[in-house]
């Protein structure tokens, strides 16, 4: 690949090619053999000095679509944003470890009550 101030250029090799083909990848996910002009996203430069990684993963549609929907609301977040928050604040919660869980529980009266009552029971 050589670089220009603006474009780069790609060659994709015969061989290149047909050892793509040959590890399993269809025509469709190959790039045919030829020289390629491309230019750099303007997103590049942003993300290069963050610490975002990107990867490529199968969600449930109706989780896409809710965190879609929350996207379209006025003054929110994108919705990739929005999972990624969400992801944090269960790391994060996870970090706690079960203190989290175990004050919700201690301080649950309904379920205090229904632990008593089972209690009693037994």
């Amino acid at each position: 690949m050589s670089k220009t101030t603006k474009n780069l250029t790609y060659t994709v090799t015969e061989e290149e090619y047909r050892t793509e083909l040959a590890q399993g990848l269809t025509e469709d996910e190959v790039m045919k053999p030829g020289t390629y002009k491309v230019r750099r996203s303007p997103w590049a430069g942003k993300l290069k000095n963050t610490n975002k990684v990107k990867v490529s993963m199968y969600l449930d549609e109706v989780v896409v679509e809710y965190f879609r929907a929350r996207a379209e609301k006025e003054h929110a977040a994108p919705y990739q944003t929005q999972i990624n928050n969400e992801l944090r604040r269960i790391m994060e919660n996870d970090a706690q470890g079960n203190k989290s869980l175990e004050n919700d529980i201690l301080n649950n009266e309904e379920f205090l009550r229904a632990l008593k009552e089972k209690l009693e029971t037994v």
